[in-house]
């Protein structure tokens, strides 16, 4: 009796173990291109499972051929998904404030300015996912953020307005950054180069990606590969005080 307890337990915990990594990896990959196809590999296996379990011996070995090559193929892929859910992983629960309330003030402020200019503007603000790597394909600031600064530094003219601006615990980390650009398929294809590196940022890590449209004047926000709808001033002070300082 308490050899078949002991045992009901071990697969009890077993089963328990398995279903939280699915899910757990489900929602890692939520909201990326990657989470369709792991929906096709549930049914593959299911498949695979099924044939097994008839002796279905032609498609079994089949399936069975298959397996390989086409779990080498994912990982080819779709590893830009991979890096981003194991650095997830690997990230420490404990939040980074990636910027104070003054310079989120800052900020909102001068997104709000340069929106009625439609002055085109980029900015992510770091929070657990470190951003070093891009910021290495910009100019190195580490200067202090102020709404004049923002806006001097997205100006038309200005030597350092192309690409985008990276903040750091509160401060300026680097401008004129390359980000990637979005990788995901669906309706986001169809929005510029800046919309589309703020997805591509917030797809690869957990950054709060701020863009000014040239063409609109309109203010959006990207996270976790989506694009939010515009944003008013009062708008984005909400939302950047709930993703980032509290």
């Amino acid at each position: 009796m308490t050899v078949l307890l002991t045992t009901s337990l071990k697969d009890l915990l077993d089963i328990v173990l398995v279903a939280t990594l699915f899910y757990q990896g489900y929602m890692l990959l939520s909201g990326t291109r990657a989470v369709n196809v792991l929906r096709g590999v549930l049914v593959f296996v299911l498949a695979w499972a099924v044939s097994n379990f008839l002796q279905l011996t032609a498609l079994n070995s089949l399936l069975g051929r298959i397996a390989p090559v086409g779990l080498f193929a994912l990982v080819v892929v779709f590893q830009p998904e991979l890096r981003a859910a194991l650095e997830q992983i690997g990230r420490t629960r404990v939040r980074d404030v990636g910027a104070s309330g003054a310079a989120l003030q800052d900020i909102s402020r001068a997104m709000e300015r340069m929106a009625e200019r439609k002055t085109g503007a980029l900015i992510a603000i770091e929070r657990r996912t470190p951003l070093g790597e891009y910021a290495a394909t910009g100019v190195k600031l580490d200067a202090q953020i102020s709404a004049p600064f923002i806006e001097a530094l997205f100006a038309r003219n200005a030597p350092l307005h192309d690409g985008g601006m990276i903040v750091q615990s509160g401060r300026v980390l680097a401008a004129a950054c390359l980000f990637p650009l979005q990788a995901s398929d669906g309706i986001y294809r169809r929005y510029g180069t800046r919309h589309r590196a703020a997805i591509g940022l917030s797809e690869l890590t957990d950054a709060v990606v701020l863009v000014v449209s040239e063409e609109r004047g309109s203010i959006r926000l990207a996270t976790g590969g989506r694009l939010s709808a515009d944003l008013t001033g009062a708008e984005l002070r909400d939302r950047l005080r709930e993703l980032v300082y509290e």
